[in-house]
């Protein structure tokens, strides 16, 4: 398995970015971090020069939103992710601020929650990720149900993609479990994986080496669901991180939400320029206030519009900040979805919620 920027890279990173990096600014006044720290010029000639700096990548968001608008093209989402493979190489950080994180990853890849349902001869699996199910629990149902009517044979696999951890720069711990679930499922036969969760697509289609990776709104947009209901109003829809650079993604989500028939309103933050919603790169668990900024520049930009996404875990940051909806409940549930007679759990009821979605696979339960 490769990765994106491995720690031996970081001083090549870091000189073409001092030499590339024109300050313009352009990254800083869009995101907090950077206006507290400097250019990505600034702190890669820090490096260069001192050889510090490394631990404070872990209040970036690893959102993307810099790289997106660098108009030299700068690899800064890699630089700031080397940044954070080199301090936890050099055992310069402690993960105990990022426990709850780490256990919620260990949890999803436990025997308690796993699952691979996979029926002879299948290729094809639906892998909803860990926030979905457990947070959506109704829809997550109807959506496996209509995958099925549409794609034969799918499989079922629940686990964890180990997002945080590569996140948190823990890469030979990534590399291990994520290759170990990429080798599993292609040792069993699986071609293509349909996922739920924008994280989980992000790290299959850069690491899953001989697997095809499509969202579930690939299958959606060619096989819609039939639904009753018809909404009015507008809308905001929030492009997740992952989604980013993904602008076919962007539009067909943007195609499903009015398709639902709220009107997405047009702003100068749609798409590749999305804020991140705050739960990026765990940053929020050093610095909290860091994460809420980016919760309130999609509350000012959604200017008392509803927020639309396709993230569970952006459901769940932006809630705190702005009224959020996700788009697959509003695409099987939408009058209860913006009633909010949909339920939607909190806490400790999410993961029993997952365990059920397991048992109801598992025993062929409604």
């Amino acid at each position: 398995m490769t990765h994106a920027a491995p720690t031996k890279d970081l001083h090549e990173l870091a000189r073409r970015i001092s030499e590339g990096c024109t300050e313009c600014r352009s990254c800083q006044f869009r995101c907090a971090f950077l206006n507290e720290h400097g250019t990505p010029k600034a702190l890669a000639d820090r490096f260069l020069t001192t050889g510090t700096g490394r631990v404070v990548a872990f209040e970036c968001s690893l959102c993307g939103l810099c790289a997106a608008v660098c108009p030299m093209g700068l690899p800064l989402t890699s630089f700031f992710l080397a940044m954070r493979r080199a301090a936890m190489d050099a055992g310069r950080v402690s993960l105990i601020p990022f426990r709850p994180r780490l256990n919620y990853e260990r949890f999803g890849a436990s025997r308690v929650m796993e699952l691979f349902q996979i029926p002879p001869g299948a290729d094809t699996v639906f892998f909803p990720g860990c926030t979905f199910p457990g947070n959506h629990p109704e829809t997550a149902r109807a959506l496996l149900d209509h995958l099925r009517g549409h794609v034969p044979g799918l499989g079922l696999v629940l686990s964890c993609c180990f997002k945080t951890s590569h996140d948190l720069g823990r890469r030979e711990f990534f590399e291990r479990r994520f290759g170990r679930l990429n080798a599993k499922l292609k040792a069993m036969g699986v071609k293509t994986v349909l996922t739920a969760c924008p994280n989980c697509f992000g790290v299959f289609a850069e690491y899953g080496d001989g697997l095809a990776v499509r969202t579930v709104y690939d299958v959606l947009a060619e096989n819609p669901p039939s639904v009753d209901a018809a909404l009015r109003g507008t809308a905001i829809v929030h492009t997740p991180c992952p989604f980013r650079g993904h602008g076919q993604i962007q539009e067909r989500i943007r195609l499903m939400v009015a398709g639902t028939g709220l009107e997405p309103q047009k702003t100068r933050q749609d798409g590749a320029l999305s804020p991140c919603c705050g739960e990026g790169g765990a940053a929020g668990m050093l610095r909290p206030e860091l994460a809420a900024a980016w919760g309130d520049k999609t509350a000012k930009k959604a200017a008392g519009n509803v927020v639309v996404t396709s993230c569970a875990g952006c459901v769940n940051f932006l809630s705190q900040h702005v009224r959020t909806v996700h788009l697959l409940d509003l695409i099987f549930h939408p009058a209860r979805t913006m009633t909010g007679s949909l339920p939607r759990p909190r806490g400790l009821a999410t993961y029993l919620h997952r365990l059920l979605f397991k048992w109801r696979t598992v025993f062929n339960l409604r």
